[in-house]
């Protein structure tokens, strides 16, 4: 698993990320979930997408990889 910190995402854009933000805590992923990124918060270091199931998450940056190279499932 490669993943590239600082990277800014556009709303609209197809990411992997493999975790998720809930409740203070970090949910970490064996799999890389695929969504598309609907938000971004500068002040948290993390961002919002939408997941294929239609779920929101909070995604910190450092757990997105991805842009233009990732196709939607």
């Amino acid at each position: 698993m490669r993943i590239e910190a600082k990277t800014v995402y556009k709303a609209g854009e197809t990411v992997r990320y493999w975790g998720v933000k809930t409740g203070g805590l970090t949910w970490l992923s064996a799999e890389a979930l695929t969504g598309k990124i609907i938000g971004r918060q500068r002040e948290k270091q993390s961002y919002k997408i939408e997941g294929q199931s239609g779920t929101i998450h909070d995604v910190p940056e450092k757990l997105i990889e991805g842009g233009s190279e990732v196709k939607a499932g």
